[in-house]
């Protein structure tokens, strides 16, 4: 397996045009830009992975409001993000673009990040969830001015679409490596303070500080291409209007949406599956055999990023993406033999290459919202990558919620009841099946939508029709 910072060139079968090749990002221009990716794991799931822990069991909030409270800043950071990014594109300073806003968000979540979790001693619930609420929805603005920016300069780095993709790749790649930590926190709050709630008040301040390092690197030593930086500036609404009328965003936007809302409608039918019907109802043994398919999730995408930058650069972009597709789905029809109680340790096979496949679908998607940037600078003279990330962004966020609201239908329509000790072998069957289907429509849906990708793509520099890569 190659590693992401030097993988084998193109083959012949994929040519690109050498006058559009850019030198390669250096590993440690790559590194430097990809630790904002620590920074952005911190600030939202370090973030979301405390928030019912601390303020629900130790400190006694609603767990009704307390959604409330973190649903309603969500909503709000969807709808600024469009806004940032434009923000961002028209910027124009001494520093560039990207580095000021970067600085100044990440300066702002981290300490919004220590302050959330240190509310005042003498609040009751109820106050609690105006001071959740208040802080909260100051926090999700200053992310988006972090993460926005963050995003599109990764996507700017490099005018080489293959090497793009293994620039991105380290974000991700840093991501994940703090998030092996991250399901530890609750147990570090614990060990810190007399209660979760105390120790959160020092846990906070240490996620806060670790926020604030990695991500002011990107900020400080990452500079932006001058070409770039000296864009000129275009109205938001126009900028939008262009963006919704491009076929490949729409096709990119669609087949992601499509698997995001496929995966997280499914998540609790996996679960019900694997603890009914393959452990018979045994949470115990159903927790360590999940655990043990949630990190070789996560483990997964250290090995399927490095592959799908290596596929992508053999046989093209687009291609790769339909034939990881293609994997996932194959591996998500195995779950019908391999969730099994005769031989329930199988259940980690389907997990391990759905999410090897998956985590390189992504990153190949991010890599290609960059060749789209390019294409879009040739038709409009504008480089707008903080339009496109947050548009983008705001695409995913929308797939989330929704299936977030329809997943209790989902699992409704398969019968299940939670108050029954034992559920029915119809019930099982239906959960097995709709698990299946789910996934499976998805994933197809998704690589229509990509089938529908341009398979030329226009750069800057470049003759009139390039591969799409």
């Amino acid at each position: 397996m190659h590693s992401p910072a030097t993988p084998p060139e193109p083959s012949p079968a994929a040519p690109v045009h050498p006058a559009a090749r850019a030198p390669r990002v250096p590993l440690s221009r790559k590194l430097l830009w990809g630790s904002g990716g620590a920074a952005d794991n911190i600030l939202y799931n370090g973030m979301n992975s405390l928030v019912l822990p601390i303020f629900n069991i130790g400190l006694g909030v609603d767990a009704v409001k307390l959604g409330f409270a973190l649903g309603l800043p969500r909503i709000l950071d969807a709808v600024i993000d469009p806004v940032i990014g434009n923000f961002s594109d028209n910027l124009r300073t001494r520093w560039g673009r990207r580095r000021p806003l970067i600085f100044g968000g990440v300066v702002m979540a981290s300490l919004l990040l220590g302050i959330l979790f240190s509310p005042p001693r003498f609040l009751g619930p109820e106050g609690l969830v105006w001071w959740f609420f208040a802080v909260c929805s100051l926090f999700y603005v200053a992310y988006a001015i972090f993460v926005i920016p963050y995003s599109a300069q990764g996507l700017e780095l490099t005018d080489d679409p293959d090497d793009r993709t293994r620039v991105l790749a380290w974000r991700p790649y840093l991501g994940l490596a703090v998030g092996l930590a991250i399901p530890w926190l609750y147990k570090l709050c614990l060990f810190i303070g007399p209660n979760e709630a105390e120790g959160a008040r020092v846990v906070g301040w240490i996620m806060a500080l670790a926020a604030l390092v990695t991500g002011l690197i990107p900020a400080i030593f990452v500079a932006e291409p001058p070409a770039h930086a000296k864009a000129t500036p275009m109205p938001l609404f126009h900028s939008l209007a262009l963006t919704f009328r491009n076929r490949a965003f729409l096709a990119l936007t669609g087949s992601t949406l499509c698997v995001l809302l496929g995966m997280v409608l499914a998540g609790p039918l996996g679960l019900y599956v694997s603890l009914y019907h393959v452990f018979g109802g045994d949470k115990q043994a159903a927790a360590v055999v999940g655990g043990l398919a949630g990190t070789l999730l996560l483990g997964s995408g250290f090995l399927g990023m490095p592959f799908a930058a290596w596929f992508s650069a053999l046989i093209g972009k687009r291609d790769a993406v339909l034939w990881l597709l293609v994997m996932a789905l194959a591996f998500t029809c195995t779950t019908w033999w391999l969730f099994t109680p005769s031989y329930p340790w199988l259940l980690v096979i389907p997990s391990f290459f759905i999410g090897f496949a998956l985590n390189g679908a992504f990153l190949v998607g991010v890599s290609m919202l960059g060749d789209i940037c390019d294409a879009d600078e040739v038709e409009t003279g504008h480089r707008r990558e903080g339009v496109y990330s947050s548009s983008f962004e705001f695409g995913k966020k929308v797939a989330i919620a929704l299936s977030t609201l329809l997943s209790g239908y989902v699992l409704a329509a398969t019968g299940f009841d939670p108050e029954l000790p034992e559920q029915s072998s119809g019930t099982l069957l239906a959960l097995r099946a709709g698990y299946i289907a789910v996934i499976g429509l998805s994933l197809v849906v998704s690589a229509a939508c990509i089938y529908f990708y341009p398979k030329t793509l226009k750069r800057p520099g470049a003759p009139p029709e390039n591969p799409a890569r």
